[in-house]
């Protein structure tokens, strides 16, 4: 998964095991001709010519939707970090260090006797704290120490009424500024309260509200329960739609500490900042002022009591999974079956699992890379990225749809851009943090305080735009604009996608196709609005805008005639931007593979040449199974095209036509003039 970062985002917990039917190793790049149908012609269906036997043989596993080459490596590298985590749970390793962090936090997680025979006692300080609300002050002071700001400033924020992101300014590259936005909803999102069509949720939501507080021992929970939702509405009633946060310009409202006071009277944003921990700072970035002065009006008007009872609520449900089963399971109840569709609670190691990479991620990330991502691994991927860019760097002058001042931009913007592979150069220095085995809760409470007194050191800092963003056993990569970086995790650097020890043509054609396809979204009307440093500041011209929607018009008609079922087409003005990236990222990954051959002819491998695996990689890199509802539920709200046409991709580049003699006579054979060439 692919993650870009304008706005706060959540990346949340891991990616867990899977059952599948037809996996157990990574593929290798030499042995991909196994999944290939050669009684189809490559120029009639290249995507089946690629993937025919694969096709035929995958099953999609039980309860999923689809299958692909991510949930094959997300399966493997959640079975992998099961056995980094639960290895050093099952050992004692040397005190302090991140095995024993690592193990100790998952070997308590699992130690649900200890869980069970404290009870609700881990909540009693907490309890007491918010019972000693008294006024107005005292209650913002409480939201303020219990401000929601992790290690990498991109969580979710249901549990605080305000969530933080530390980041550069819109406008300033230099300093980190404190990004406050809005939350304090137990439902996924504002639509969920005030759509009209939602009253059995409400239902279902507050008799989980009130069951929660009865496991805490709270009296008079059905009446609590009513106000607390009710709380709630109003809450959401004031925040802005998530569609707003698409578009950055909405979002960038800078405020001075003093206008807190003036704009979202209602709080005392003195004891609130005070108690956060972040007095200094006299600036801050509110995304969704509407939210904050709701909430803040809120705090002065309500009656305390229902704040506290509503603070309560959240608190238990914060800490579900490290309190007895029965609180476990009312969680699970609505949030897993309610909410998701689940009907079992999964088991609990993969809870433990998923725990212990929230709050220990680039722990485990740094065992993860040291079996599994050694630095050999990671400069073979720097120097296909160094292959990119200067991939990049000769085809930007030559584009007829930009400007010569944008080219020169644009060109600034590609020698600024920081793109990290694998792990960080530097790790997170966990010494401070004390992991004790059994007490699930504390050490959950002090990976907290750790993490969110990291993230807010940072606003005394200067802004680091090569700040790590993903840990590295995530099967991912994340995009930020601002700054302006791109990071790659080892999860995703793997076979088939990347082999290290694996053929340059199948590398390219595969992880290369998908670094500068996300490298381009630099450069689109996703990017354009920034500029190198990540400052907002649109740097097309208006004739660059309209020379790309012309140069792209031919894409749009290309993709609207895709019919994967009878009357059900592919939208190509929907999917445009991924499809152009596509394109961007098999023709920059085409140049890059001829510049790491130096000249020199590439070898034969099981009767394909370089060129031939190149873009059989490329084909392969999409393949998918998925059953006709997932088909059609993806054509109708997806921004990517099915996978079948992302390989048609090809089709728009003249060396594939000669590495597989398409002919004017096959069915994918497109006249010169009828090839898109935007990149």
């Amino acid at each position: 998964m692919t993650f870009r970062i304008t706005m706060p985002i959540a990346l949340l917990g891991f990616a867990i095991a899977i059952s599948t039917a037809r996996i157990a190793q990574p593929i290798n790049a030499a042995d991909t001709t196994r999944d290939l149908d050669r009684s189809i012609k490559p120029g009639d269906d290249f995507y089946r010519y690629a993937n025919g036997a694969w096709l035929k043989t995958a099953i999609i596993p039980p309860g999923q939707p689809s299958y692909d080459t991510r949930a094959i490596l997300t399966a493997i590298t959640s079975e992998r970090v099961r056995d980094l985590i639960q290895g050093a749970g099952a050992t004692r390793p040397p005190q302090g260090s991140v095995p024993q962090k690592v193990g100790d936090y998952y070997a308590s997680f699992m130690d649900e006797s200890s869980i069970e025979s404290r009870g609700m006692a881990p909540l009693a300080d907490d309890m007491s704290a918010i019972s000693a609300i008294a006024n107005k002050s005292s209650l913002s002071a409480y939201l303020g120490a219990t401000l929601n700001s992790e290690v990498d400033g991109l969580t979710t924020n249901a549990d605080h009424v305000f969530g933080v992101w530390v980041n550069q300014s819109f406008t300033d590259s230099e300093h980190y500024v404190f990004h406050l936005w809005q939350g304090g909803l137990g439902m996924p999102d504002r639509e969920a309260y005030l759509d009209p069509k939602m009253s059995a949720l409400h239902a279902q939501y507050q008799s989980h509200i009130g069951a929660m507080l009865k496991l805490a021992g709270i009296a008079d929970t059905e009446s609590k329960a009513v106000r607390i939702l009710a709380l709630e509405i109003r809450i959401a009633q004031s925040h802005a739609p998530d569609a707003d946060a698409a578009d950055v310009f909405k979002q960038n409202n800078p405020w001075q500490r003093a206008d807190f006071a003036v704009k979202a009277p209602g709080m005392d944003w003195d004891a609130y900042f005070k108690a956060s921990g972040v007095a200094d700072p006299r600036e801050f970035i509110v995304w969704q002022p509407s939210a904050v002065t709701g909430t803040s009006a809120l705090v002065g008007s309500e009656d305390i009591n229902l704040w506290k009872d509503y603070l309560r609520y959240h608190l238990i449900e914060h800490y579900a999974m490290v309190l007895p089963r029965a609180v476990a399971a009312e969680h699970f109840a609505f949030y897993g079956t309610m909410l998701s569709g689940t009907s079992q609670m999964p088991e609990r190691s993969q809870d433990a699992i998923a725990a212990t990479n929230a709050a220990l991620g680039q722990a485990v990330g740094q065992l993860y890379s040291e079996r599994y991502f050694p630095p050999s691994a990671k400069a073979k991927a720097q120097a296909m990225v160094a292959d990119l860019i200067a991939a990049y760097r000769a085809r930007i002058p030559s584009l007829k749809w930009m400007s010569e001042q944008t080219k020169e931009k644009a060109l600034a913007k590609l020698e600024a851009l920081h793109v990290g592979v694998g792990y960080p150069d530097t790790w997170i220095d966990y010494s401070s943090l004390e992991i004790v085995r059994g007490d699930a809760f504390g050490n959950m409470r002090r990976a907290e305080a750790f993490n969110r007194s990291r993230n807010l050191a940072k606003l005394k800092q200067r802004a680091d735009p090569n700040e790590w963003r993903i840990d590295p056993q995530i099967v991912g990569a994340v995009i930020l604009f601002s700054p302006n970086t791109e990071t790659f995790s080892a999860g995703i650097l793997q076979p088939p996608y990347f082999d290290p020890e694996g053929d340059a043509a199948s590398n390219y054609g595969s992880a290369g196709a998908g670094m500068a396809h996300e490298i381009s979204h630099s450069f689109d009307e996703l990017g354009n609005i920034y500029d190198p440093q990540g400052r907002l500041g649109k740097w097309w011209t208006p004739g660059d805008t309209a020379n790309y929607h012309a140069a792209s018009a031919k894409l749009v008609t290309q993709f609207n005639g895709y019919c994967p079922l009878s009357g059900l087409c592919v939208n190509g003005d929907q999917v445009l931007t991924e499809n152009i990236a596509d394109l961007a990222g098999l023709s920059i990954a085409h140049d890059a593979y001829l510049l790491s051959l130096k000249g020199k002819a590439d070898v034969v491998i099981n009767g394909l040449t370089g060129e031939q695996r190149f873009f059989l990689a490329f084909a392969q890199r999409w393949r998918r199974a998925q059953d006709e509802a997932a088909l059609r539920r993806q054509v109708k709200n997806d921004t990517h095209s099915p996978g079948e046409y992302r390989s048609d991709t090809v089709r728009n580049v003249e060396a594939w036509y000669k590495a597989y003699d398409v002919e004017p006579d096959n069915k994918l054979y497109l006249k010169p003039e009828d090839r898109v060439g935007i990149w």
